[in-house]
Formats: structure tokens, C-alpha cells, sequence
């Protein structure tokens, strides 16, 4: 077991040092010698020979078959706290190396024997439109026990700050907030807010804000135009590290209603009662004299041919849309903002196979809904764009099954490795990297669909980093029926890599969870422990809406247990055949009549 296990490292990893019987120790994490670090926990993780022993900071660890272990500091002071690693042959032989771990202290409050500013604790930290009646609301850090102001140039001066309580601010002591509500009359271009505290009757301690504020009383609300490759509506302005919370795509030339700015991300205004942040990438600002986009609809058409069926509503201007998926009956609903509707006929071709039917409903002032009722209950993908004077809807059909007994035989299914080139992804304890583990299994997928009768594409055929862009254009020219993306997973730096491993599988849109179902329990088939199913999952190419598609997390890079099983080409060769399985049970559930 541990001769191949070995065996399977160096083919995926290409480090040879560890066919020799020669003591060594590679450390992952942590990444140097000195280590910044912000809570009081971090895992390690490192290899070494098999057969030795391994200990941090003086207490043996498990050393497992590939010879990865793994460890955690836990509650590591205010600091620094040394590491030290020690592995040992059984001939005595031993190796060590040492870290040290430095955590800074946290925000403290400011003296109260000093006039002092904290100028990193000024708010707000980007740059802001306002209108009349928008609040602006400051914060400063500062001497506790004061009565700062603070003061927008040309708009008003002296605004108090009252001092927050420490149950409110985590124990800290001077944080301060203050509040302006412009009025009809207030301007400014981009101005930095002025915090004062008195230190005297003649001087006072001053800062200002990063973040710069445009009061604007004339030109908003304004009109930009939607640009770029497949620009998209934010629901809000919070991230993390796959972005913000998206609402949907729009198709360029979109025009939308701009009533605010924060940092680079534009308001928008969607009909009366929503809106949504376009970001400052995706937008090209119209002169302020344009017109606000106001749509008019007219009729709309169904039609259809060999593999889709199509809605065109005739509509005067290109306005903001969404689209949601709906289930138990299956829909298609498009919400239109900034539209009323002149909608008087809907003409249905009988080339329309999987339209029941269209309805159209004016919901609320300036927002026009189609809700589009489909005869198969399973979504196989939708693309919304302007085409002349149309809104076109495009809805595929399931993939045409002419053999149930090969249900895959002539289906477009797209296999996506995660990672590559530069971009390495995960590391295991072992040095080994994502981006091999997920080609090697992508690779197998490819080819065990394909022997089903699939006509395959690989998105990234060779160890290059491909931008997400570069990945979504070649799905597109491809055009398959299913994709499946593949990538091996890891936990934080500050959680126990050896509690946590597991399987999952990630989508992202309510009709897409069925496939998403079927691989979870193939992915449990090959022996992995069961982390569930997550919706709603904000990852790149779970994005589009115009085909299927699913993320497989194999198995935890950073557990050491999951991490054999991921670098040995049989347990590979399992996961692959296991999701192409799904794939095969999903087809042949959903597609064949």
C-alpha cells in the first residue's frame, strides 16, 4: 500500500526526492520563516519519509502512508510564538526546521493623555455620490472623551460626532459617528471629509478621509451603458473572495439608470422599487442630457427549431433584465425594469416544442415580467439577449437521446479542470497541486465520456492559466448540453485540515440541481465523507445560464486522508468514471422520452 501510494505521488507531483530512503522534511505551511498572522490558530502541513516520526513543538503527530502530516497551532498570544518541526528515522537520523508566528495586537483605543487621530480608521474609505436627502454617515477613531467635528468643504461645517459605547465597538473606547443629510441646495465635486478634534482654543487636530464625496444636485440621475464581455448587476456591495452576490447578466448596449456611486461600483435604479451595482468596468457614463430609458413592449412571438425554442418580445430600448429559473412546474421567468407594457398578442408556432405557454405581467410600475411555462420539467439552459429591436429568449431543448441504452452517445458535454499554469490552487501535505489532481481527473472524465459516445471538449487541455474569460469563450463557442467542472478543495489556514475532508458539489441555479444530486451520490460511492450539496454558488462557471452545469470538489487537497486518495491514479480513475456515471444516470433520467 505504501509502495504505490508513493509510486502515485512522485506521477502526479514529479518530486523524486521521495523514492530514495534518504530523511527529509517539506514544509507547506507554514509558507516562510516569519509569519504574519491575525487569529490565534494555523494548521501546518508537511511530508516526509513514511517510515519516520514527526513532532511540533516537542508532540508526535501521525505520519500517513505518503508520508504527509499535519498539525495546528492553537492559541497563539498577542506576539510571537515559535514552531518547531523535528522528523526522526528510525535509524536516529533527524531533521528540524523552525517558524516563528507573529501576531500583531488588535485596534487598541488612543490615549486619553494625547490629541490624536487615527487617519487608518476614517470613513468613508472610498469614494461616494450622494443626492439631496442621502445620508452620509462618518466614522472616525480618535481621543476618547472629545467632541470631534467634522466638515465637507463648501456644504457644512461643524457637523458633531457623538462617541460610540465600548459594548458597541468591541471594548474600544473613541470611535465616533456622525451624520449629514444633504439638502436641495448642497454641491460638491470630490471632496475629502474633514475630521477635527480641539486640542486647544487655537489649534485643533485634523484628518481626513480616503474616500472622497460628490454631493450632486443636478446630473443624477444619469444613464450609463452596459459594456464588456457579459456585464452583469450586483445585488449589493458585499464580497468575498468570489466576488459579490451576482443578480444575473445583460447584454451590452444595455442602458440603466444611475442614481449613485460607492467605490467603483454604480447604483442603478430597477424600476421603482429594487437596485442593483453595476461595476465601474462594466459601464460607460452617457452625457447627462440623455434620456432616461423608458420601454415600451409590443408583441411577442414563439418560435422554434431542432434544438431550442425562442421568445421575442418587441420592446423600444434596451433595458435591464433578469432571468430566474423556477420548478415544480418548470419556468422561465424574465423580469424587464424600466418597462410597461404594450403587449397585445402573443403568437405561438407550433415549431415551439417545449413552450406550454407565455404570459406577460405588468408587476409593479416600470417592472414587466414574462413567465415562460415549459412542457419538460427539466431546465437544459436559457441565454437573454438584444438582438435589433427584440428581447430574445433562447431556451434549449434536452439533447437528442437516439439510443436509450447509450443516453450519452452525440451529447456536447464540456469538462473543466480548475487551476493550471502559475495558478497551482491547493497544495497538499505532500507538495502536491491542485491543478495536477484536478487535469488528471478531468483528463479520465473526458475520456470515460467519451466512451459512452459524448462529444467531449476539454476547456483547459494543457497546463496553462486560463482566465475565467478565456474559459467562458471557449464554452460558448463549444456550446455544449452539460458542464462539468472539476476541483479538489481545501480548508483555511486557521481550521484543523484533519477534521476536514469530505466531497461536495456545488451549483448554482434551482434547475441545475438535479445533476448536482446525482453526482453527490456518486462522488459518496467512491468513499469520501459527505460535506452536501451547496446552491447558489457565486463560482465563475456556475454562472452561465446557457447550458447545465456543476462543480465537483472532489475530495480536501489539505486532508492528508483525502489527499492519498486524490493523487492515486486508481481512486482517480474512480472519481472520473463515478461522475461520468452521473452524468449517464442524469441524461437517461432527463432527456431520454
Amino acid at each position: 500500500m505504501r509502495i504505490s501510494l508513493l509510486l502515485s505521488f512522485v506521477a502526479v507531483t514529479g518530486l523524486f526526492a521521495q523514492t530514495t530512503d534518504s530523511l527529509f522534511l517539506r514544509v507547506i505551511l507554514p509558507g516562510s520563516d516569519t509569519n504574519r498572522v491575525f487569529g490565534p490558530r494555523h494548521r501546518i502541513a508537511a511530508s516526509t519519509l513514511p517510515t519516520a516520526k514527526a513532532f511540533i513543538n516537542g508532540k508526535e503527530v501521525k505520519v500517513y502512508p505518503t508520508g504527509a502530516f499535519v498539525g495546528m497551532m492553537t492559541d497563539m498570544p498577542v506576539g510571537d510564538t515559535p514552531l518547531r518541526i523535528v522528523v526522526r528515522a528510525a535509524n536516529g537520523d533527524s531533521l528540524a526546521k523552525e517558524f516563528v508566528f507573529r501576531r500583531p495586537e488588535g485596534m487598541k483605543s488612543s490615549p486619553r493623555d494625547e490629541i490624536v487621530i487615527d487617519e487608518a480608521v476614517l470613513r468613508p474609505g472610498q469614494d461616494l455620490w450622494l443626492t439631496a436627502g442621502e445620508p452620509l454617515t462618518v466614522r472616525m477613531k480618535g481621543t476618547p472623551g472629545e467632541e470631534p467635528l467634522f466638515d465637507i468643504d463648501g456644504v457644512v461645517s461643524g457637523v458633531p460626532m457623538r462617541e460610540l459605547p465600548p459594548s458597541q465597538t468591541g471594548g474600544i473606547e473613541g470611535i465616533y459617528v456622525g451624520r449629514y443629510v444633504p439638502d436641495d441646495d448642497d454641491a460638491c465635486g470630490p471632496t475629502a471629509v474633514r475630521f477635527r478634534i480641539r486640542k486647544n482654543f487655537f489649534s485643533s487636530v485634523t484628518a481626513y478621509s480616503k474616500g472622497l464625496v460628490s454631493i450632486i444636485r443636478d446630473s443624477l440621475p444619469r444613464v450609463a451603458e452596459m459594456t464588456g464581455k457579459r456585464p452583469f448587476l450586483n445585488a449589493g456591495l458585499g464580497s468575498d473572495r468570489l466576488g459579490g452576490a451576482k443578480l444575473g447578466f445583460c447584454s451590452p448596449g444595455t442602458r440603466v439608470v444611475v442614481t449613485g456611486k460607492v467605490g467603483d461600483q454604480y447604483r442603478v435604479r430597477l424600476g421603482e422599487t429594487m437596485e442593483a451595482w453595476l461595476p465601474e468596468e462594466y459601464a460607460k457614463l452617457l452625457p447627462p442630457e440623455t434620456p432616461l430609458p423608458e420601454a415600451l413592449t409590443s408583441s411577442i412571438s414563439i418560435t422554434g427549431n431542432d434544438t431550442a425554442d425562442f421568445v421575442s418580445l418587441s420592446i423600444s430600448d434596451k433595458v435591464p433584465y433578469l432571468s430566474e429559473q423556477q420548478i415544480s412546474p418548470a419556468a422561465l421567468v424574465v423580469n424587464i425594469y424600466n418597462a410597461t407594457s404594450n403587449t397585445n398578442w402573443v403568437t405561438h408556432q407550433l415549431t415551439a416544442k417545449n413552450i406550454e405557454h407565455v404570459k406577460w405581467t405588468q408587476v409593479a410600475a416600470q417592472q414587466y415580467q414574462l413567465t415562460i411555462m415549459l412542457r419538460d420539467q427539466q431546465h437544459w439552459g436559457h441565454d437573454v439577449q438584444y438582438v435589433g429591436g427584440s428581447l430574445r429568449i433562447v431556451l434549449k431543448r434536452a439533447p437528442n437521446v437516439t439510443d436509450p441504452a447509450s443516453p450519452l452517445r452525440g451529447v456536447k458535454i464540456a469538462v473543466d479542470a480548475g487551476h493550471g499554469g502559475d495558478n497551482n490552487g491547493a497544495l497538499g501535505s505532500t507538495g502536491a497541486k491542485e491543478k495536477d489532481v484536478n487535469f488528471a481527473v478531468a483528463s479520465l472524465l473526458n475520456a470515460a465520456l467519451q466512451a459512452k459516445g459524448a462529444v467531449t471538449t476539454m476547456v483547459r487541455d494543457t497546463d496553462v492559466n486560463m482566465s475565467m474569460t478565456d474559459r467562458a469563450d471557449k464554452l460558448f463557442a463549444f456550446n455544449p448540453s452539460i458542464l462539468v467542472s472539476v476541483h479538489s478543495n481545501s480548508t483555511g489556514e486557521g481550521s484543523d485540515a484533519e477534521n476536514i475532508k469530505g466531497t461536495g458539489i456545488y451549483y448554482r441555479y434551482t434547475g441545475f440541481k438535479p445533476i448536482s444530486d446525482i453526482l453527490y451520490k456518486k462522488m459518496l460511492e467512491v468513499g469520501f465523507e459527505p460535506t452536501g450539496v451547496t446552491g447558489s454558488f457565486n463560482f465563475s462557471l456556475n454562472g452561465p445560464t446557457q447550458m447545465v452545469n456543476v462543480l465537483v470538489e472532489t475530495a480536501f487537497m489539505s486532508n492528508p486522508e483525502d489527499e492519498m486518495k486524490l493523487i492515486e491514479p486508481a481512486y482517480q480513475k474512480r472519481i472520473a468514471d463515478k461522475i461520468a456515471d452521473g452524468v449517464e444516470e442524469f441524461v437517461k433520467l432527463k432527456a431520454v422520452k
